[in-house]
């Protein structure tokens, strides 16, 4: 017998050519989230375009990792449709290089606030700002509710901004358990298509044989120095962090916890390594489960297990995964995500490079940022101290066409393979001096001269300005300032003065 719920679910299956058939020239498209990539109407799309039917199609993309060359291949110089990025991948960054097409905007900070809730959030689903979302996600249950797995992220925004909602089921996607907005019900979708999932498949990557390289070993030994028991672990994207994660089973860690926009190999395998317990989270609601948004399912059986009814693993959506209050809140939080240069002022850069969108400030500003005030948080900027062309990390003043990421006055710590310094509280001259000495050995000469040139160190003082943890020029280590929190929600917001707190005792 077909229940109620099972008959809304068989009226509501469309094919992608049947969805392309309902889109019109002109319209705003947006196909997915990270991890919940449209994949089926986005190829069916591209067949309609480059002079064939469609035209003035504007795609509002949000770093989907599933590659569209087909894009590129039917209308290379975007004549009939328009990608408005908010987080480059390679295939992205080719098509602006070969052709100068794809505009470029912050994501994670910028995406959450004009893209959604200013621009296109309408409680009256016509009045919203685009005329389609096409999202993936699992099967639907026996009561009607599909789970957006691997791409919750943004998803639950995303629903607030189309016309036209349209879910595209994978066989391959796992029940992540929340959290919060990790799931949709029949009812809240206009229409849904099966995935063949075999055709197409996620690209995959054998994370497990990455192999750090002896630079990223070395950055990951120096943040293990302000690492301890207890920590509460962010991880960005690349081998650095499974440098990280080496480096900490090795360390000995206890009783850790994960909260983090992405769920990567490294962190699987530190839950697996059974350090993480997630018991001293002050989160309350967040204790004993590892908290995440999205994820790259490179290694499909191996994500599919590790989530699939996990209880210890919690997915929400991105509003709370890097929300600016919570992660304050979050008691000895550490951010480790990777940077593109920092200037001595210590403005740093992780979007947007010399006239060139390398990626975007994604969670790198939420993060950085906001862990760093929780407290005895820490937000490290890490890095190699030259990059692949041979070139400085650590410049005296960011080129032009550069984008701040992170400005100077919320930067925390850095590292390169040569060290790591802590920004916090030092004067121009510390800065400068802290920075230059984390830079290759060939290029700090280079670095000092400019920094004399340009009033960044003091020109006769005999006295070194380079300040040690715990040491020179009377900075505090990381212990002592452990149980610290900076006042800024009291500064900003009104909040009580909470002495123990503001003492570090």
């Amino acid at each position: 017998m077909t229940t109620p719920v099972q008959q809304k679910i068989r009226d509501k299956k469309r094919t992608p050519a049947q969805i392309v058939d309902m889109v019109k020239s002109g319209d705003w498209i947006q196909p997915g989230s990270v991890g919940g990539d449209s994949t089926e109407c986005m190829k069916e799309l591209a067949g309609r375009i480059g002079g064939k039917a469609l035209k003035d199609i504007e795609i509002w993309n949000y770093a989907s990792f599933f590659p569209h060359p087909e894009f590129q291949q039917v209308d290379p110089r975007q004549e009939y449709h328009c990608f408005h990025e908010y987080f480059f991948f390679p295939w992205s960054r080719r098509a602006r290089d070969a052709h100068n097409v794809t505009s470029w905007s912050h994501w994670g900070w910028a995406m959450g606030m004009w893209f959604c809730h200013y621009r296109f959030v309408n409680a009256v689903k016509e009045n919203r700002g685009l005329d389609w979302w096409w999202n993936a996600a699992s099967p639907f249950d026996s009561r009607g509710f599909a789970n957006f797995s691997y791409g919750t992220n943004n998803a639950n925004i995303f629903s607030q901004c189309a016309k036209k909602a349209v879910i595209e089921v994978r066989s391959d996607y796992p029940w992540a358990e929340g959290g919060r907005f990790n799931t949709i019900h029949i009812d809240d979708i206009d229409y849904w298509v099966e995935i063949d999932v075999e055709k197409y498949k996620w690209p995959q990557i054998n994370e497990k044989a990455i192999k750090a390289k002896p630079e990223e070993q070395a950055i990951a030994r120096h943040i293990m120095t302000i690492m301890r028991d207890r920590d509460n672990i962010q991880l960005g994207i690349g081998s650095l962090p499974s440098a990280c994660v080496g480096a900490m089973v090795d360390a000995g860690f206890n009783d850790l916890g994960i909260h983090t926009e992405m769920l990567n190999a490294g962190l699987i395998r530190l839950i697996e390594s059974g350090q993480v317990t997630n018991r001293y989270k002050t989160l309350p609601a967040d204790r004993g489960r590892s908290v995440w948004t999205f994820a790259f399912p490179v290694d499909v059986k191996w994500y599919y297990d590790t989530i699939n009814r996990n209880q210890e693993l919690a997915v929400y959506d991105i509003s709370y995964t890097n929300n600016l209050q919570n992660l304050t809140r979050l008691d000895n939080m550490i951010a480790i995500d990777n940077c593109v240069a920092v200037d001595l002022l210590g403005q740093q850069c992780s979007g947007f490079y010399e006239k060139r969108p390398i990626s975007s400030s994604g969670g790198y500003f939420h993060f950085l940022s906001f862990c760093a005030h929780s407290r005895g948080g820490r937000g490290v900027a890490s890095m190699m101290s030259r990059s692949k062309h041979g070139t400085s990390r650590i410049v005296p003043f960011l080129p032009e066409g550069s984008s701040v990421d992170v400005p100077a006055q919320l930067a925390h710590y850095v590292c390169t393979e040569y060290g790591i310094v802590n920004l916090r509280g030092l004067n121009g001259y510390e800065r400068a001096a802290a920075l230059i000495s984390i830079a290759h050995p060939d290029d700090r000469e280079w670095l000092e001269k400019e920094a004399h040139e340009n009033g960044l160190l003091a020109p006769r003082f005999p006295v070194s300005m380079t300040p040690k943890e715990g040491g020179a020029r009377r900075y505090p280590s990381y212990n002592d300032r452990r149980n610290y929190k900076i006042p800024l929600s009291s500064d900003f917001w009104g909040f009580d003065w909470d002495e123990g707190y503001q003492n570090g005792k």
